[in-house]
């Protein structure tokens, strides 16, 4: 079987998936009953319009051990996911290389 075939396959039975679980058919929309009484919640203060001027401010604490500790981390395995992409990269060349020689 061959790769392409295979994701084919796969595809199809993708397909096969999603539609067996989608929903189908048309909305059914109906208008609600206008004889209930709605309640609505009123404005019990007035708020000034535009932005307030004495806002409270947070405090410029800076980069904090636990940031620099996450970047650390997430550096790390930057690199360590561009050396393992590297080292098969290269050893996919190497394969159709070989595969191409002989």
């Amino acid at each position: 079987m061959t790769v392409t075939l295979l994701r084919s396959v796969l595809a199809a039975c993708l397909f096969v998936v999603v539609g067996a679980f989608g929903v189908t058919g048309v909305a059914n929309a109906t208008l609600p009953d206008r004889t209930a009484h709605v309640a609505a919640a009123q404005p019990t203060e007035s708020v000034q319009p535009g932005p307030e001027v004495d806002a409270p401010q947070q405090d410029q604490t800076g980069v904090t051990t636990e940031t620099r500790r996450k970047l650390w981390i997430g550096g790390i395995a930057l690199v360590l996911f561009a050396l393992v992409y590297w080292r098969n990269k290269k050893r996919w060349d190497k394969w159709r290389k070989a595969k191409k020689a002989g």
